[in-house]
């Protein structure tokens, strides 16, 4: 059996349709029967405006963190956001929805950006934030993530590993993620680009919001970014989606709950010295000569 096999016995085990391949990127079950190719096709020549932010990260970097921060900031105070991000994202909303959505929209991802309506962002120069997480915690909460769909072709957590490193994943492998990022970063220094890590997000939440603030050209006191920083700790954003709405018309869930831990370093209590030493020649050997990433793996 090989690995794309594989996968499509886990999502065939969980009645789900089947992900498929497209111009060598893994990606998931189009939610809406949609051709992904057709999808795809719309995205890149969907019509963005000079206000448009685009918020990149590979799954569980970050995307939910950033975004909720993002949203209260360019509505300058603290409320959250009514919906749950996948109302504005891309993958899994149509072109439709994306461009009937009021300003300022605020385009959540991952997918690479050969797949985004790059020269519209090219064109009108359009703000692009961002998130990625140290390897280590980012397969550890992938697989926790990947267990709620009730179905698993890995047998335990030491596979899931494996695919973490050899691939296929959802979205492409971590490191084929970055490196397109900073491909782009370095094709198009014009572009404004904030890229942050999660550690250092964790580690100066308030510092963090006041540099998004003056990215996004957004006025914040310091005041609003400490009360921004507050509201969007773990523990207040997981409560406060509880109350959000969610997208109901989807034939995979797009629901799944998405806050766990939120702590930088808990790969220590899943990663057996076994697996510790894979991901660390893992990481020395696919993330050599990347230079935008600065990767932390304690507090």
């Amino acid at each position: 059996m090989d690995k794309m096999s594989g996968l499509h016995e886990h999502f065939e085990a969980a009645n789900l349709p089947l992900p498929v391949m497209m111009e060598g990127i893994m990606l998931p079950p189009q939610p809406f029967h949609v051709p992904w190719e057709q999808h795809i096709n719309e995205l890149r020549t969907l019509t963005l405006r000079d206000d448009d932010v685009f918020l990149c990260a590979y799954p569980k970097a970050g995307t939910h963190w950033l975004w909720e921060v993002i949203y209260m900031l360019l509505h300058g105070k603290v409320t959250y956001e009514a919906r749950t991000k996948e109302f504005m994202m891309i993958e899994f909303s149509s072109k439709e929805r994306l461009e009937a959505e009021a300003s300022p929209r605020i385009f959540n991802t991952h997918l690479p950006f050969s797949m985004l309506p790059v020269q519209d962002i090219k064109r009108k120069k359009i703000k692009v934030v961002h998130v990625y997480r140290n390897p280590k915690d980012t397969v550890v909460s992938q697989w926790f993530h990947f267990k709620q769909f009730g179905a698993n072709i890995f047998k335990d957590f030491e596979q899931f590993i494996q695919a973490f490193i050899n691939g296929p994943m959802l979205f492409g492998t971590y490191p084929d993620y970055l490196k397109q990022t900073e491909k782009f970063m370095d094709d198009n220094p014009d572009i404004p680009f904030f890229n942050v890590s999660y550690e250092e997000t964790k580690k100066h939440p308030v510092e963090t919001v006041q540099r998004l603030a003056k990215f996004l050209g957004v006025s914040a006191s310091d005041q609003l970014c400490r009360d921004i920083a507050d509201a969007c700790s773990f523990q207040k954003m997981k409560e406060a989606d509880k109350s959000k709405a969610v997208v109901k018309d989807a034939a995979i869930p797009l629901n799944q709950d998405i806050y766990r831990k939120g702590e930088v370093g808990d790969w220590k209590n899943h990663l057996s010295a076994k697996d510790e030493a894979l991901m660390d020649k893992f990481i020395a050997d696919r993330l050599q000569g990347l230079t935008k990433f600065k990767l932390e793996y304690t507090p």
